[in-house]
């Protein structure tokens, strides 16, 4: 296993060492996130990391978060353990400003306007795509700080396995795969089972009712097929099922639910065709929906679901060997149901189209979008994104970047009815909302230097028509700045990144600090390879944050080890350990609810 080359790392942005290995050894790896077509990442300009299977099976992850707080400028919020609730926040932004993709179709809730990403499997999952950045210009609302895609399709061919995991908390994780493939078709499944008991959420607080273990018990299913109708046309189908039941503790009376049931589900069919090597064009129809049942203790069940129906053209035409166009409509409709309460208006669609362009001439390459949303809840809305990289020698390059965004207002935030809960006051939707307004600007230096690759970069994002959550009133004004240093670089058979970032995010009226955002994160990953033994190790330091908006709750700074090792034989078995936690330290990511002490975990799977 080789080190990342050059013409990855200096034009890729330096993905961080346990995503680098991937890509090593192929100096063509290709991305479709950036502009939704597939690209080699040596053209993309801004930050985008591949995740591979690989990559999350070295360090035997056992959720979604797990693999994410390690990327760049990247902070983790858990209200628990496996299955809880947890937040991430990228470049200072949260979950609901990130946009989530499963085979480039969005998912997420359209009532409260986040993904639940506890939800999301690990297992049949490919490859992560991870872009840093504003990109509300190719894919409209929620693309604030960033895209996030989730993709199954795995390359054609003829292999299947089973995996089994146990550890802390009665732990348990099985799943069995397949893939079959002949010269014009393939497809793929992955079928997975997990629970964990877990602890209690929330010991320490005045939740005495309800002091017991909260554990999480899944199922998914995961599949997609394929067939070459001809040269030019294929044929895509793809499809995923989550059903999860957690426990959590509500805490505000013995008659608090304490129980989600929730099911997930997403089925797209895509339509690819090819004139000749300049023009492709995809066409998709998708159709999800993000339904959750709470219960528990007394309080009648309420069904809360999201609908949505997706419809979506995309063209690229290349013009000249440095030219490239992109463009398309988008459209959806989501339709929401709430068992205890009757929305105002319980429906709404978007229709929007796109136009890009990618330029490369010589040493300085170009790109640019722009989109115009028309929604029925709040009109017009039009963003743009350009992005530009000049190389001014082999081994370095900057880059510039400049994009708009926006998040649309929720369905709850909008159409909520008037309810009053005694001393904690009342609550309502504001149908005069206007969405989030976001404006983000970037500088970045790429480079190698002697044996390491190092990438530094200050980005600044202006917020406008901030919502106010608990007045629904588009009240606030948000500055948020930062420098994000990312190098690599190895010493014999380790290979190393090391991550820095600093993030000032503040209320421009106030100039308090946004709750939960830590001004300093420190991450270092360690690999070692040799012959058949793998071992992981990695650090992650976060600084004091603020859990209330008048920065008068402060929850300390924290360090974490984690550790894992795997052994592979020469049959396709193979055996592996993972520590999480190593120093058992004791720290909070949100002001009253408990994190995992030093947890123990032991897997096995056989490749057929």
């Amino acid at each position: 296993m080789k080190k990342t080359t050059l013409a990855i790392a200096v034009v890729s942005q330096l993905p961080c060492a346990f995503y680098s290995y991937a890509d090593s050894s192929n100096t063509e790896t290709m991305v479709v996130t950036a502009n939704r077509f597939e690209q080699k990442i040596q053209e993309t300009i801004e930050p985008v990391e591949v995740i591979t299977k690989q990559d999350i099976d070295a360090i035997q992850a056992t959720s979604l978060i797990e693999v994410l707080k390690r990327l760049p400028n990247a902070q983790i919020v858990n209200q628990g353990g496996i299955g809880q609730s947890s937040e991430l926040y990228l470049q200072g932004r949260s979950s609901k400003n990130t946009l989530f993709l499963i085979n480039g179709i969005r998912i997420g809730s359209a009532t409260t306007g986040a993904t639940d990403l506890s939800a999301i499997p690990l297992k049949g999952i490919e490859r992560i795509e991870v872009l840093r950045g504003p990109r509300a210009a190719v894919y409209g609302s929620d693309a604030v700080s960033g895209v996030v895609n989730l993709i199954t399709t795995a390359s054609p061919n003829n292999r299947a396995g089973v995996s089994t995991s146990v550890g802390s908390h009665h732990y348990f994780d099985t799943n069995a795969y397949f893939s079959t493939a002949d010269e014009s078709s393939w497809l793929n499944m992955s079928i997975t089972h997990q629970q964990n008991d877990g602890f209690d959420v929330k010991s320490d607080s005045t939740n005495t009712y309800d002091s017991d273990n909260d554990g999480v018990l899944s199922q998914y299913i995961l599949a997609d097929a394929g067939k070459n109708i001809s040269d030019s046309f294929t044929l895509k189908f793809n499809g995923y099922y989550q059903r999860k039941d957690s426990d959590y503790d509500y805490g505000r009376s013995s008659n608090g639910a304490d129980q989600t049931d929730s099911d997930l589900y997403n089925i797209g069919l895509v339509t690819e065709y090819k004139t000749d090597q300049n023009y492709q064009s995809h066409f998709t129809i998708a159709t999800n929906q993000d339904s959750a049942e709470t219960h528990g203790q007394g309080a009648t069940p309420n069904t809360i679901s999201t609908n949505r129906d997706t419809l979506s053209w995309d063209n690229q035409y290349k013009l000249s060997h440095a030219l490239v166009v992109t463009g398309g409509v988008d459209w959806y409709r989501d339709r929401v149901d709430n068992g205890s309460v009757e929305y105002i208006n319980d429906k709404r669609r978007n229709i929007a189209g796109y136009i890009g362009g990618y330029l490369s001439l010589g040493d300085f390459s170009a790109e640019g979008n722009i989109r115009r949303d028309k929604s029925s809840t709040y009109n017009y809305v039009t963003t743009r994104q350009i992005a530009s990289a000049y190389r001014f020698s082999d081994d370095f390059r900057i880059t510039a970047s400049y994009g708009e965004a926006f998040k649309a207002p929720t369905f709850n935030q909008l159409y909520w009815p008037t309810q009053c809960f005694g001393s904690f006051g009342c609550y309502s939707g504001n149908p005069l909302l206007v969405p989030e307004d976001t404006k983000t600007g970037e500088l970045a230096f790429e480079g190698t230097y002697q044996n390491a690759d190092i990438r530094l970069a200050a980005y600044r994002s202006l917020v406008k028509n901030m919502i106010d959550s608990s007045s629904n009133e588009n009240v606030d004004k948000v500055e948020i700045q930062g420098i994000e240093f990312v190098s690599e670089f190895d010493t014999g058979n380790f290979y190393h990144t090391i991550a820095y970032d600093f993030l000032d995010a503040k209320n421009s009226a106030t100039g308090q600090q946004l709750r939960r955002r830590a001004r300093h994160n420190v991450k270092w990953d360690t690999e070692y390879r040799i012959e058949q033994w793998q071992i992981n190790l990695s650090y992650l330091f976060q600084g004091k944050r603020y859990d209330d908006a008048s920065n008068s709750k402060v929850m300390g700074g924290y360090g974490l080890v984690d550790v894992a090792t795997s052994y592979l034989f020469d049959n396709g078995l193979k055996v592996g350990a993972k520590v999480a936690n190593l120093l058992d330290k004791d720290y909070q990511t949100a002001l009253g609810y408990n994190t995992a002490d030093r947890e123990y975990y032991l897997n096995m799977s056989y490749d057929f």
